[in-house]
């Protein structure tokens, strides 16, 4: 399986901040230029991991990136 299939090419990470920080789960909050947010929660026992982001993500070849000009209605915005 190809484990590097976002592409974050071209965005510059402001800041970050963990939401939530337990045995079992970690979720952090990250901020980047051109308004984007990304909601990041990792599954420690399943080694499973969710992103969301305030913008619909589109393939471009194998890899996911944000489209910055489709907002993700379905977004919900987790501040600490």
């Amino acid at each position: 399986m190809d484990y590097d299939l976002i592409d974050l090419g071209g965005f510059t990470r402001k800041n970050t901040k963990i939401l939530l920080d337990t045995p079992d789960i970690q979720r952090t909050r990250s901020e980047f230029d051109h308004r984007l947010i990304l909601i990041t929660e990792v599954d420690k026992k399943n080694k499973q991991i969710k992103v969301s982001s305030n913008f619909q993500w589109e393939q471009i070849g194998k890899k996911w990136r944000p489209n910055v000009s489709l907002h993700n209605d379905n977004f919900e915005d987790e501040r600490a």
